[in-house]
């Protein structure tokens, strides 16, 4: 079983998919804050993916694309656009050190569902082995892609 010293990355990147005009994002995101404040900065780190300028003129838009593989790819979880790319709305929870997905989370879940989840995560990215950190049932939506 892993134990992280105090100054390893936290065990859990959150990765929050989201954009200025997205609707479900404005009743997610109060949600996803507040859940947030019941972790710690070394149990889980946020990773904003902006995807604010994909309705903007192609430029903006293939930029908008670039960054969001690279700060992805830089977080071991490209995968995500290939699964997610243009869907706001969500958040990915994903193993730091592999990017292995372990759980999802969007609006339709309460503070303490989340709360639950980002714990849940924790664990699992701790003592799990990898490879066997999603658990039975996680709800992830099936990759758009």
């Amino acid at each position: 079983m892993p134990v992280w010293p105090a100054s390893a990355q936290p065990p859990v990147k959150l990765v929050n998919l989201t954009a200025d005009w997205c609707v479900s994002c404005r009743v997610f995101e109060p949600k996803l804050s507040r859940a947030l404040e019941s972790v710690t900065n070394e149990d889980v780190e946020l990773v904003t993916i902006d995807l604010t300028h994909l309705r903007s003129g192609d430029e903006s838009r293939q930029a908008t694309i670039d960054a969001s593989k690279a700060l992805l790819r830089m977080h071991h979880a490209e995968y995500i656009w290939d699964w997610y790319g243009g869907y706001t709305g969500m958040a990915v929870l994903i193993a730091a050190d592999t990017g292995e997905p372990i759980s999802c989370v969007d609006s339709r879940h309460t503070i303490e569902m989340i709360e639950a989840r980002l714990q849940l995560s924790g664990i699992l990215a701790r003592r799990a082995a990898p490879g066997r950190r999603r658990p039975d049932g996680a709800d992830c939506p099936a990759p758009l892609r």
